[in-house]
């Protein structure tokens, strides 16, 4: 049977999700992720086919189990829903609902409900959160496209493109149970790259046992390489850190600090220590050094990525220059077939060591405490650093992480942090971190309506949120408002909100024109769901909703520094949009040096707006 198909393509093909299956689990950051990597492709080439991956599915009578693949899947029916054409409607319902639940009935009615717009606010209507904030996303995504929005809308429906894989008819439930934990394992499913492993071991003659357990080390992208044995101190930690990062060109030596590969010098460590008696113990006046805490830490990038962003770095410029498409996900195989030599390949596993090693250590990690909020933290500690500088790499490497597609900046920090790891200095990195993303701006087809609603890229939001918490102290007046910012936390919000509304209450005396009411100064960007809540109220109930957090009635870090400093105002009108406007273009053209194209772009765009002392 033909197993390539697209939402068009698809047919009467249903599927049942069964009830081992985990629920819809993604968020706004894997769906913004894949409609980010969709449109890249449309824009790239509307002729081609886009893969979104493989759906693995068991027959069991005439139902279809939909074994692998649901979360796609089921973002694939949540855009037909939001995009809500006829064609999109046939995708969705074709005849019966073509996602169905096993023993899961509200979900499925929650569909319906949706498709029959018969969704109320009722509070005992039920309501399937991750499903709605997910067609929120989809439509905040959407809505913020220009003129090939209906374009855009139906290549996903022409050309994104799927595989279904169907498993022998023979299982039994266990061996589906077992299938299914298989790919579950950790939260994670069964990736391409397990047959690139397999592809690549096959070009290594000798030490295949070493190099596999360094891809199964470097596979767990959630942790670190180094960590610490039993009771170890965290001075004793970071000595051995720093001993594999000065030796970062012989992998043999760095293997022998790694947990989880096993050579002759480290097999028995644990076991050494555990054996430890007490008559071996002597007695001490020192103070104990304090021994490392576990914590929750998830890396930024998965195993698939990580595997790209090294081959990457591997390239020589010209070879880069050769690629088309090298960071889609969906092609692993194909893009090193086209672009590992087999000569290369043993380099290549070194290189997953000795770049992971530096991940770990000077790149971003998330973590979540007990009541699961999230924040960042990195591994790379200078004694000697201001700790200021120490927090600026750490919120910088976060918004590039929230705002910028990984491989734009990784690959010149990860090429920086190599060249002398075992000395990198605070106060250097950060500006150097600065400098490499500068590099990427240009003024060459930007222009003023370039920071318009519809037009801007939400990147600059970002990073006038970075520059006003660097310069907290400076922009805010009240300790209050300082402390609210120094707590900033980058998230991946994704919608633009327009503090005067686009359309204003009936009793509301502010009529702005289009121009001034899409201008940069009267926008901020805002998770979708509460812009949702927001979009159509006025000034007054915005800038109450900021003062929650300034009068600690609100716990949580506030979505935008940009929207903190409009609290500050006690009225909203042309007057008062040019002065926040000319404040904020400000910090952004202050942001680069002197000596920067964008530096003198930006000063076109503030200098008018700034022609009173208030505003300066």
């Amino acid at each position: 049977m033909n197993n390539k198909f697209t939402p068009a393509t698809i047919g009467q093909l249903s599927f049942s999700i069964p009830l081992y299956q985990r629920l819809f689990e993604w968020t706004e950051k894997e769906i913004f992720q894949l409609l980010t990597d969709l449109y890249t492709g449309f824009k790239t080439n509307k002729k081609n086919p886009y893969y979104i991956g493989m759906l693995t599915i068991f027959k069991n009578g005439g139902e279809q189990s939909l074994v692998d693949g649901q979360q796609r899947f089921t973002v694939l029916n949540l855009m037909g829903l939001a995009f809500d054409s006829e064609d999109w409607k046939k995708f969705v319902k074709p005849d019966e609902y073509r996602l169905k639940f096993f023993a899961r009935e509200k979900d499925a009615n929650y569909i319906k409900s949706i498709f029959e717009k018969t969704v109320t606010n009722d509070a005992g209507q039920y309501v399937n959160k991750k499903m709605r904030d997910g067609i929120k996303t989809i439509n905040s995504f959407i809505d913020n496209l220009s003129a090939d929005k209906n374009e855009f809308i139906n290549y996903i429906y022409e050309k994104a493109t799927f595989f279904i894989s169907e498993l022998p008819e023979s299982y039994t439930a266990q061996d589906l149970n077992r299938y299914f934990e298989a790919m579950n394992a950790s939260g994670k499913g069964l990736e391409n790259h397990e047959i690139l492993k397999v592809d690549l071991l096959k070009k290594i003659s000798d030490d295949k046992s070493l190099y596999t357990q360094i891809w199964n080390a470097v596979s767990e992208m959630d942790k670190s390489l180094i960590r610490p044995h039993k009771e170890e101190t965290v001075s004793n930690l970071q000595l051995r850190i720093k001993k594999s990062l000065s030796q970062l060109s012989n992998y043999n030596e760095i293997v022998k600090d790694c947990n989880d590969i096993k050579t002759d010098e480290n097999e028995n460590t644990e076991e050494k220590e555990i054996k430890t008696t007490i008559k071996q113990i002597t007695s001490s006046s020192k103070r104990p050094n304090p021994n490392y805490t576990a914590r929750s830490e998830k890396s930024i990038l998965n195993f698939t990525e990580f595997l790209l962003q090294v081959l990457w770095l591997q390239l020589s410029e010209e070879e880069r220059k050769a690629t088309t498409n090298f960071f889609n996900t969906y092609k692993l195989q194909e893009t090193f077939n086209k672009n590992l030599k087999n000569d290369k390949v043993k380099t290549f596993f070194e290189n997953l060591l000795k770049y992971k090693l530096l991940f770990d250590q000077f790149v971003v990690r998330i973590t979540h405490n007990e009541q699961n909020d999230t924040s960042y933290f990195i591994n790379f500690n200078d004694n000697d650093a201001n700790p200021n500088d120490g927090k600026k790499i750490t919120q910088y490497q976060s918004m590039l992480y929230v705002s910028t597609s990984y491989h734009l900046w990784l690959t010149k920090l990860l090429e920086y942090v190599a060249q002398n790891p075992a000395d990198i200095k605070a106060e250097e990195f950060i500006e150097t971190i600065k400098e490499y993303d500068n590099e990427r701006f240009s003024v060459e087809n930007f222009n003023s309506s370039n920071l318009a609603y519809g037009n801007i890229d939400r990147y600059w939001f970002w990073r006038l949120d970075y520059y006003l918490w660097e310069n907290r102290n400076i922009v805010f007046k009240d300790d209050k408002s300082i402390k609210i910012a120094e707590n900033y936390l980058f998230k991946s919000n994704r919608s633009i909100e327009h503090i005067a509304p686009q359309t204003p209450q009936t009793n509301s005396n502010l009529k702005l024109d289009k121009d001034d009411l899409d201008r940069f100064g009267n926008l901020a960007m805002i998770s979708s769901g509460q812009n949702s809540s927001l979009q159509n109220e006025p000034f007054e109930i915005k800038r109450a909703h900021v003062r929650t957090f300034i009068n600690e009635s609100k716990n949580g870090t506030i979505e935008s520094l940009k929207m903190l400093h409009i609290h500050n105002f006690e009225t909203w009108d042309i007057d008062e949009i040019k002065k926040h406007e000319c404040k904020m273009a400000t910090v952004l053209k202050n942001s680069f040096p002197n000596n920067s194209a964008m530096f003198g772009y930006l000063s076109k765009i503030a200098e008018p707006l700034c022609d009173t002392p208030e505003n300066n």
